[in-house]
């Protein structure tokens, strides 16, 4: 009798042992997209061999200010590695061109990020018909050193627009350029590189999975990745950049985007609308 009690006791709770298990799974997940990522650790050193063999490139956003600018939604930003020297321009669709004409020695390298703005048609004929190597890091650094001098740059406009009561950052531009030009050695020398803008309460990483297919032995090593329908992820990790999941065959949801009886159309949370897809609602935490 007491055999028959028992599962019937089982039979009663299995459901809600089953619910409890995927709420740890879910739990599971959130955490490991939760937790914090890793910033500062020994990375492979970027090799300058002179003065001109390479500058680094990249775009500051200034688009809430724009009437105040005369229009003017961007500031391009140009550092030279091995000087520190730098040059930022607001006129956006010349201003490599005339970023350029400034430096005496046409460098043998541009490192940027992976936006349009460094992709597309005039930028690349630019530095075609200069002869300059283009290329891109796929880290979460991108270009480092420019990375840097934009907050640098933005920390003394921003202090400047509190004095003034406007955000009037055109005219201030050449001026706050030419102070950190002229103070640069003691401003890198004091400077640690943090991720000062980086928000702790979002997902620090993605909820894609991915397979490591090679491992490289550099100091120190670095990984390459394939998605897992076996594509090769471009650029190469650090082990500080991967985490190791627990649950390789369970993604967070979104949204619903429609329903259709015991189905749902949903989308999964870190994945663009190609991902969408058809579950079954007994298949949902």
């Amino acid at each position: 009798m007491s055999n028959i009690k028992e599962q019937v006791v089982n039979e009663i709770h299995k459901p809600a042992r089953k619910n409890f298990q995927r709420r740890r799974i879910k739990e599971d997940v959130v955490n490991e997209i939760h937790k914090p990522a890793r910033r500062n650790f020994l990375r492979r050193r970027v090799q300058v061999r002179g003065l001109n063999d390479l500058i680094q490139a990249d775009l500051v956003e200034m688009i809430p200010y724009a009437r105040e600018n005369s229009g003017y939604r961007y500031i391009r930003i140009v550092i030279n590695i091995f000087s520190k020297y730098v040059w930022a321009e607001a006129d956006v669709s010349n201003a490599m061109r005339k970023i350029l004409k400034q430096i005496k020695n046409v460098p043998k390298n541009c490192q940027t990020g992976m936006g349009t703005e460094f992709y597309n048609q005039m930028f690349r004929k630019l530095l075609t018909d200069l002869k300059i190597n283009h290329y891109s890091t796929y880290s979460n650094l991108k270009a480092s050193a420019v990375e840097r001098v934009n907050r640098t740059l933005k920390n003394l406009m921003w202090k400047q627009f509190s004095l003034k009561g406007n955000y009037k950052w055109l005219a201030l531009l050449p001026k706050i350029v030419h102070k950190y030009n002229n103070t640069r050695h003691r401003t890198i020398n004091m400077n640690k590189y943090q991720e000062a803008f980086a928000k702790g309460y979002t997902p620090n990483w993605s909820n894609e999975i991915f397979i490591i297919r090679k491992v490289n032995y550099t100091y120190p090593p670095t990984y390459l990745l394939a998605d897992q329908n076996g594509q090769d992820i471009e650029g190469s990790f650090y082990k500080e950049e991967l985490q190791k999941t627990l649950h390789n065959d369970v993604y967070l949801i979104e949204k619903v985007v429609r329903k259709k009886g015991n189905k749902l159309l949903v989308k999964w949370l870190g994945f663009d609308k190609r991902h969408n897809s058809w579950v079954d609602k007994t298949d949902m935490v």
